[in-house]
């Protein structure tokens, strides 16, 4: 398994990045709509880059790193959507069907237009965001998903046949503190 580990400095150099091929384009956006979690940082940073307000919903689609099926949207805009110009963020776009059911969602609550930005897209996804700064086959490694990334990753490697030593290198290699590897590295 390859990784690809983005510190707190390159996310938010890579949110800017993003934030100025939005600028660019020109395109009017009265909201940005975060996909909760993964898309609620990218938000924040691009609404302050972009000077947006930010709204939310939940849906995901992972479950011990591996595809899951996409389940419900379980927490819902507030307010209505209704002929506003919606940019729809989160922050990978691996398989595309998140943002297939949230473009569908915000659709169904009356947004007017709806274009789509995530720093990060997989070579295979089936939503090409309309915005993106980097394309990668690698699982992308958040700095805010500390207890996440810990427990999948050692979940996934004993599951493969590495021992406590391998694991623990392995997140020590991606950045994550001892402090954090020890809270949340479960032992076999």
């Amino acid at each position: 398994m390859e990784f690809l580990s983005v510190s707190w400095s390159s996310l938010h150099k890579e949110s800017y990045r993003l934030s100025q091929r939005i600028a660019s384009d020109g395109k009017k956006h009265d909201l940005i709509v975060a996909i909760a979690r993964g898309g609620m940082t990218i938000a924040q940073l691009l609404s302050d880059f972009l000077s947006l307000s930010v709204a939310t919903f939940t849906i995901s689609s992972y479950k011990d790193m591996r595809r899951d099926k996409l389940s419900d949207i379980s927490y819902h805009v507030g307010g209505s959507l209704t002929g506003k110009h919606i940019l729809l963020v989160d922050d990978i776009s691996d398989s595309g069907k998140t943002f297939v059911r949230g473009v569908g969602y915000l659709k169904e609550l009356g947004a007017s237009s709806i274009t789509t930005a995530a720093p990060y897209v997989k070579p295979w996804t089936k939503h090409l965001p309309d915005y993106y700064v980097e394309k990668t086959d690698k699982w992308v490694v958040l700095p805010y998903e500390v207890r996440e990334t810990i427990e999948s990753v050692s979940s996934v490697m004993k599951k493969d046949g590495a021992g406590e030593k391998q694991i623990r290198e392995t997140l020590q290699n991606l950045g994550f503190d001892e402090e954090f590897i020890s809270a949340y590295f479960h032992h076999a």
